[in-house]
């Protein structure tokens, strides 16, 4: 069985390091979102910057948006 939450003692609302798959610390949001890292190129850091200005949303959710719309995870946060 996987370490949750709740079998740490911990509510989904609070916040903070828990332990990754690779047993490193990771951060989950109280919304349940895990944070990662990824490199872009500049042309890519750029456009995913202007289509969130333009869009007026946040840089993190245009990419959550293009993740799931590119793995056929459901709707675009946007639609």
């Amino acid at each position: 069985m996987t370490e949750d939450r709740a079998s740490k003692g911990r509510s989904a609302e609070t916040a903070g390091p828990l332990r990754g798959p690779r047993g490193g610390l990771t951060t989950v949001t109280p919304g349940g979102l895990t944070r990662v890292s990824t490199y872009l190129d500049e042309k890519e850091r750029s456009a995913v910057r202007q289509r969130a200005f333009t869009e007026e949303r946040s840089i993190s959710d245009v990419i959550r948006s293009a993740v799931r719309y590119y793995l056929g995870l459901g709707k675009r946060a946007d639609q």
